[in-house]
C-alpha cells in the first residue's frame, strides 16, 4: 500500500468511532460537497454520491443511517437517494450546495464547521474523497483535487484556522489545494488525526534528512579535497619549474625553504607546511610566499628574470 492509502485506511478506521453527531454531519457534509451533487428531474430532487472507492460509500450510508435513520444502499458504485422528505432534510441540515438553488452560499456550510472538531472532521473527510499525500523519503507534498473552485477556496480558508497555508492551482479541469512544506503537512496530518501515519512520516522524514545532510557534508569535503589536491599540484608544478630552469637557488631564503618544504611534504596542508618551518609559520605566510613563488614563476614565463 502507498502512504496515502495507509493514512486513509486509518482516518477511515478512527471515523468509524467518532460519536458526536455535529462531527457526523460535518464528514457526510464532506462526502456530497465532494463526491456528490444534488440535482432535480420532474421537479424531483434527488441526491448522487459517486465513488470509485467503496469505502466511502460504505462510509456515506452509515452516516446517513445514523444522522437520519435511514437505511440505504448502493449499486455501480453511486448512491442515489430520491426520496423527497430524505433529500429535503439533508439539504437543511447539511447546508450542502443545491445545483438548482444558486442563492445558496459557499459549498461548505459555515454551521457544520463552527467546532474545531468538526473542522477536523471536514478536512479529513476531504483528504479521504479526493486527497493524496507522496512518500516522504521521496519529495514533500500533499493535495485535495476537487472538482468546485469556490469549494477549494472555502477549503483552504478552513485549514488556514489551524495556521496552515495551502494554494491552490488548476490542473486538469480540476481544483488542486496543495502543500510542499514538510513541516505544514506535518500539522496537516496531525490536524486529521493520522497519529500512525504522522510518526511514520517523521520517521521517514528523519532518515530523509540525515541522508541529505550526509550527503552534503561529503560532497564539501570531497570539493574541499579536490581544491587542495589542485592547488598543491599546481604548487609543486611552479617549483619543479623553478628547479629546472634556474634552480631552487634561485629562490630567496624564505622561498626557496617553503618550496623544499612543499616537495619533502606534498600531501600537507598549509597549516602542516607551516609547522614543519623553523621557526613555524602560520597559514597566510606560508599560503604568502607560495603565491610569490607563482608570481616569479609567471614573471619567467614571460620572459623575465631576477637576477
Amino acid at each position: 500500500m502507498s502512504f496515502s492509502s495507509d493514512i486513509k485506511s486509518e482516518l477511515l478506521s478512527n471515523m468509524l468511532t467518532i460519536q458526536d453527531q455535529h462531527c457526523k454531519i460535518a464528514e457526510l457534509e464532506a462526502i456530497i460537497n465532494i463526491c456528490g451533487y444534488v440535482s432535480a428531474d420532474n421537479c424531483y430532487k434527488f441526491i448522487v454520491i459517486h465513488s470509485d472507492n467503496i469505502d466511502i460509500l460504505k462510509l456515506a450510508i452509515d452516516l446517513i443511517a445514523d444522522i437520519f435513520n435511514i437505511t440505504i444502499n448502493f449499486s455501480n458504485n453511486e448512491i442515489v437517494i430520491k426520496d423527497s422528505n430524505l433529500v429535503d432534510n439533508m439539504i437543511r441540515i447539511l447546508g450542502i450546495k443545491d445545483s438548482n438553488d444558486f442563492s445558496l452560499n459557499a459549498p461548505i456550510n459555515p454551521k457544520s464547521v463552527v467546532r474545531n472538531c468538526c473542522k477536523r472532521a471536514y478536512i479529513r473527510t476531504a483528504f479521504v474523497c479526493c486527497g493524496s499525500v507522496n512518500d516522504p523519503s521521496k519529495h514533500y507534498h500533499l493535495e485535495f483535487a476537487d472538482n468546485d473552485y469556490e469549494h477549494s477556496k472555502n477549503l483552504v480558508e478552513l485549514i488556514s484556522d489551524f495556521g496552515i497555508e495551502m494554494k491552490i492551482v488548476e490542473r486538469k479541469n480540476r481544483y488542486v489545494v496543495y502543500c510542499k512544506e514538510a513541516e505544514q503537512i506535518v500539522d496537516l496530518i496531525n490536524v486529521m488525526s493520522a497519529y500512525k501515519a504522522l510518526l511514520e512520516f517523521e520517521n521517514l522524514r528523519v532518515v530523509k534528512e540525515v541522508r541529505n545532510n550526509v550527503n552534503r557534508i561529503v560532497n564539501c569535503e570531497t570539493a574541499n579535497i579536490n581544491k587542495i589536491v589542485n592547488t598543491a599540484v599546481r604548487q609543486i608544478d611552479d617549483i619543479n619549474y623553478i628547479a629546472e630552469s634556474k634552480g631552487l637557488d634561485y629562490l630567496p631564503e624564505n622561498l626557496r625553504t617553503i618550496a623544499e618544504v612543499r616537495l619533502l611534504y606534498p600531501d600537507s596542508s598549509l597549516k602542516e607546511l607551516g609547522e614543519y618551518l623553523n621557526p613555524p609559520i602560520g597559514k597566510s605566510g606560508v599560503n604568502h610566499r607560495l603565491k610569490k613563488i607563482h608570481e616569479i614563476v609567471e614573471d619567467l614565463k614571460g620572459g623575465h628574470c631576477y637576477d
